[in-house]
């Protein structure tokens, strides 16, 4: 016997890929290439959609993957020192949806025409609102202004199509941190919180939204040529994105769609409000003291108020942008009617002309803020609603509102197991410091108690027993004893989540 025949042969044919041909070769490079976020699944999707490109059989997931390595543009490689490194955070999850919205802005990335300036380009960057629990986009938008009203009106065509969500959790942008968005949303029985400072990317699932949006969305419109187009055509394609791609696929961290999880949640168990409350609402408050005639100012303008009861009080006034005739009259968050513009003239004719002065004001230019997404699956359930409510005043709305908050986590969240050795406000603020000193073996700094005490007033009164859960959690997982801060956010977090 020779002494070669034992030995392995090598095949002639090693390195060749025969599934695919060569004009699958060749898309496969130059789409790869263009586009280094687009995945293996993308990549075979685009090759059935073409004639030219597409065979019987098609090729695997595993022949593509292994051909793009062998020409070095494995997707792993290609984004190496694209990514930011991610810090390690404590993960959370809303229990049901409409429990935790979260919203965040991405920097800007893309041009679009300027609407006030033809011919010129513009920067635009993208508003996401997040549900929590279903992951869901309850409102995505390209805007070229970002400011309070812009978020503002976002938020509230979302709660119009579905619901009112209990929690808010946004950073502490100058577009987020207004008092007519937190004043509007108490309001109405929805908990605006902020991140802590310094830490904006806390709300990690809206960020890896955005960056999904950056990669699978923003680079391919790039790859195909649609980075200068008007903002609306922009956002139709987002909408279509959203709608036909990113809700219908399973989500690897829930198993199912943002689209069934959802709306797992049935519309009886949502909270609604009508247009014309939200209107009201949402608007520049201000808050000013009613004199012992009735009159109240504001801008330098003084309204009558005709209700006896608030005179010599404290109240707030919400108004609208254009229109000074009129502001909208609040009390401990009760709404009080319409008050109206006062002229100090005896003269009948000359009253009237300083009254349509004042009306005819200069008009200011709002910023577009666009469509939202379409009404989906609860288009009957939302009209119906919507016809109950109109028959509310705003008063009975926001009290039906608060009342049934705390009956939809009633029936959908566990009852609390109540602790033997806690009892109802006998933890204070001062006991919780001293027991988290106790259970981190430490004692705290100045700024460390200051922060323990933020915690308490902010997310407060917490109960003992949620407490050493999740303190004696992080313990188990060796989680660092000297930070502090930490600890105080996993508490937090479980305090917002609800978790026991």
């Amino acid at each position: 016997m020779h002494k070669t025949a034992l030995m392995v042969k090598v095949r002639s044919d090693r390195g060749a890929i025969k599934a695919l041909n060569e004009q699958q070769k060749d898309a496969l490079k130059r789409w790869r290439y263009d586009n280094p976020y687009r995945t293996v699944e993308d990549l075979r999707e685009e090759l059935a959609f073409h004639v030219e490109t597409t065979s019987e059989p098609m090729p695997s997931l595993a022949t593509i993957a292994r051909y793009l390595r062998s020409q070095g543009l494995a997707r792993k490689e290609l984004l190496k020192g694209l990514k930011p490194p991610v810090k390690v955070r404590l993960a959370f999850e809303a229990d049901y949806p409409q429990q935790l919205w979260m919203a965040d802005t991405k920097g800007p990335d893309i041009y679009v025409f300027d609407p006030d300036h033809p011919g010129q380009t513009v920067l635009a960057k993208p508003v996401v609102i997040l549900d929590d629990c279903s992951r869901y986009i309850v409102a995505a938008m390209y805007v070229i202004l970002e400011n309070e009203y812009v978020i503002t009106q976002l938020f509230c065509q979302a709660i119009l199509l579905y619901g009112i969500p209990e929690i808010l959790y946004i950073d502490r942008g100058g577009s987020y941190m207004g008092n007519s968005l937190k004043k509007g949303a108490n309001l109405i029985g929805c908990n605006v919180i902020h991140t802590s400072k310094g830490d904006a990317s806390a709300k990690g699932k809206v960020e890896k939204i955005l960056r999904t949006v950056h990669e699978r969305f923003e680079q391919e419109m790039k790859a195909q040529g649609k980075n200068e187009i008007q903002l609306n055509e922009y956002n139709m394609y987002l909408h279509a994105y959203i709608y036909q791609d990113y809700h219908r696929r399973i989500h690897a961290s829930t198993g199912a769609t943002p689209e069934e999880r959802f709306f797992a949640l049935p519309a009886h168990l949502r909270r609604w409000i009508s247009k014309d409350a939200l209107s009201r609402i949402f608007l520049p408050v201000r808050t000013a003291t009613v004199t012992k005639t009735g009159l109240v100012r504001l801008n330098n303008l003084k309204y009558l108020v005709s209700d006896g009861s608030l005179w010599s009080k404290k109240v707030e006034l919400r108004h609208e942008y254009l229109d000074k005739s009129k502001v909208y009259v609040w009390y401990q968050d009760k709404y009080y009617g319409e008050a109206h513009l006062y002229t100090e003239e005896n003269d009948f004719i000359k009253r009237a002309e300083l009254t349509a002065k004042f009306n005819t004001a200069t008009e200011i230019i709002l910023p577009e803020v666009g469509q939202v997404p379409l009404y989906g699956r609860l288009d009957r359930q939302l009209a119906r609603h919507r016809e109950e409510l109109a028959a509310l005043d705003i008063n009975e709305q926001l009290i039906q509102n608060k009342q049934k908050k705390g009956q939809v986590r009633a029936k959908l969240l566990p009852e609390p197991k109540q602790h033997p050795t806690s009892q109802p406000g006998n933890f204070t603020a001062d006991k919780f410091v001293y027991l988290m000193m106790k259970l981190l073996r430490k004692k705290f700094t100045p700024s460390e108690r200051l922060a323990a005490h933020t915690l308490w007033n902010s997310a407060g009164p917490l109960e003992e027993k949620p407490v050493r859960r999740t303190v004696g959690r992080l313990l188990g997982e060796e989680h660092p004893i000297e930070d502090v801060r930490g600890y105080l956010e996993a508490i937090r977090l479980a305090v917002l989540t609800n978790q026991d």
